[in-house]
């Protein structure tokens, strides 16, 4: 066979094999080594790439690259993970990825399953102490000191408005720095205006319900779980999770100030914001760089949003403070892998490479002295700001399950209120729904439930269903009055010109007659 005809077959076959890109150098195929990594938005695939070709000229080390959906990620991992560690067994061979990219959250689950290498020896080559230390967090299993990963970017959640229109507003920054005052802004923007869309929490078919209700939760000082005596609990329905939740209902029941969020996903609502239907997105800090990308890059440069500009609202605050939710992905190394894998986790860890990837993507690195630099840019200022008093969900590996619990529970709450004339019509639901999360939470932690109904139900209808407090700034009540003293102004002008209008008439009938 020629060589034409045979790199034409080894092409057709890697195809086949859904190696999304490879690169020959001329060294056998059992020394090449398997980066997975998954779809991290527009131009992270090319941007990936163009670092492995760098390295594969640095070191002579050939490199596969297979991309991965995140919707399907985990079940494909889990099987690779799997099958690797029985035929590396059998066989003293790596079968799966050599390096690996994991959500944050997944960490925890597959170093409990034995199937993580544990990264200790290079701490000091990667220079572990530059990561934020929420991020590091996940890098080990709670009350395990092992280090299993490396945090490579940060999946930091913020609240993003069209800049035109908040503008319009004339906010000041302590009209709208807490939860009452957001909801009244909100309130204050749906009476204003009725062709756009105030906000939107998503309540069908969506997958980011914790991240939604996290900020929510933790700034009034509740969780998710909670650690006792006897190990990890749900915290659903302690007082200070429902406090929070009270304001995350309001908001997600609510048609006026999310009028579209109980029909669609996050992906929709995103979507709503980038054409100038929605006037504020909680969402990620990769928006910010697809302002800049081309359209037919996938970009949103001729997009309304793009003219209309994005600005960051200030972080939100509680009864504690204020807390938001910071996860993001990381580089690991499977228990299955080749000697040489470590060159190539070390790599893409290092500074400029991952200043060069998270840049593209737009998402922040996981390294300070890098977001350090960032800070400088005034359209990620906030971003950092509220990164820095950020909170990651807890790094156990039950969390996979639970964190499936509670998409469930957040698409189950969108069911049960998208046909209700209101939330009171369905409290009895609402009610039910919870007290079963908290149950199934509880079950997939093993722990055993002292909370009876009765008590758990008094709880919901007093915290939950309870009404929350909304602060309409003042600038916005006023412009509401002068709006409407300006309609009493315009009739009284007509009730004069009418009446004039008819004493004219009536003096041009007497002038007739006479």
């Amino acid at each position: 066979m020629s060589r034409l005809l045979r790199n034409i077959f080894v092409a057709l076959m890697l195809a086949l094999a859904g190696v999304a890109w490879a690169a020959d150098s001329g060294v056998p195929g059992g020394d090449t080594l398997s980066l997975w990594v998954m779809d991290n938005g527009l131009g992270s695939q090319k941007a990936i790439v163009r670092i492995v070709k760098k390295f594969q000229r640095e070191t002579k080390i050939p490199v596969n690259i297979h991309f991965l959906n995140w919707g399907e990620a985990f079940a494909e991992i889990s099987s690779a993970l799997e099958g690797a560690a029985s035929e590396g067994a059998a066989s003293g061979s790596a079968a799966g990825p050599d390096v690996l990219q994991l959500g944050s959250t997944w960490v925890p689950y597959f170093a409990s399953s034995k199937n993580l290498e544990p990264l200790d020896p290079y701490l000091e080559q990667v220079g572990a102490s530059r990561f934020f230390e929420e991020s590091f967090k996940a890098a080990r299993v709670a009350h395990d000191t092992l280090v299993y990963s490396f945090p490579w970017f940060v999946d930091v959640r913020a609240l993003y408005a069209n800049e035109k229109l908040w503008k319009e507003l004339s906010l000041k920054k302590e009209e709208v720095d807490s939860y009452p005052k957001f909801l009244g802004v909100l309130r204050a923007f749906a009476k204003k205006d009725s062709t756009v869309a105030p906000f939107a929490l998503p309540g069908k078919g969506d997958w980011t319900g914790p991240q939604h209700m996290a900020p929510f939760i933790w700034s009034f000082g509740g969780d998710f779980l909670v650690k006792d005596s006897a190990g990890y609990r749900s915290a659903l329905l302690d007082s200070a999770t429902l406090a929070g939740l009270a304001y995350y209902l309001r908001i997600f029941g609510d048609r006026a100030l999310s009028p579209y969020g109980l029909d669609e996903n996050s992906v929709q609502n995103t979507e709503r914001f980038i054409r100038g239907g929605q006037l504020v997105l909680y969402g990620t800090s990769e928006i910010i760089r697809q302002l800049e990308m081309e359209s037919k890059d996938g970009g949103l440069k001729e997009a309304p949003i793009a003219e209309a500009g994005v600005a960051i609202v200030e972080p939100l605050e509680g009864d504690k403070g204020i807390v938001s939710f910071v996860g993001g992905s990381h580089l690991v190394m499977p228990k299955q892998h080749k000697a040489s894998a470590e060159k190539l986790l070390c790599y893409l860890l290092r500074a400029d490479n991952m200043d060069a990837y998270t840049r593209q993507v737009g998402f922040l690195p996981a390294d300070e002295s890098i977001v350090n630099i960032w800070d400088k840019d005034a359209r990620y200022s906030k971003i950092i700001e509220t990164m820095k008093n950020g909170k990651s969900f807890p790094n156990i590996p039950e969390w996979v399950a639970i964190e499936g619990i509670l998409i469930e529970f957040s698409n189950a709450l969108g069911d049960v209120l998208r046909s209700a004339s209101s939330l009171s019509a369905v409290e009895d639901q609402v009610v039910e729904l919870f007290w079963n999360t908290h149950q199934k939470i509880n079950q997939s932690l093993g722990h055993v439930e002292n909370l009876s109904k009765a008590s758990a139900v008094s709880r919901i209808k007093k915290l939950l269903l309870a009404p929350v407090e909304e602060v309409v700034p003042e600038s916005m009540s006023a412009s509401a009055e002068e709006q409407g003293g300006s309609i009493w102004v315009f009739l009284l002008v007509v009730a004069i010109a009418a009446v004039a209008a008819v004493g004219g008439m009536a003096l041009s009938v007497l002038i007739r007659k006479r």
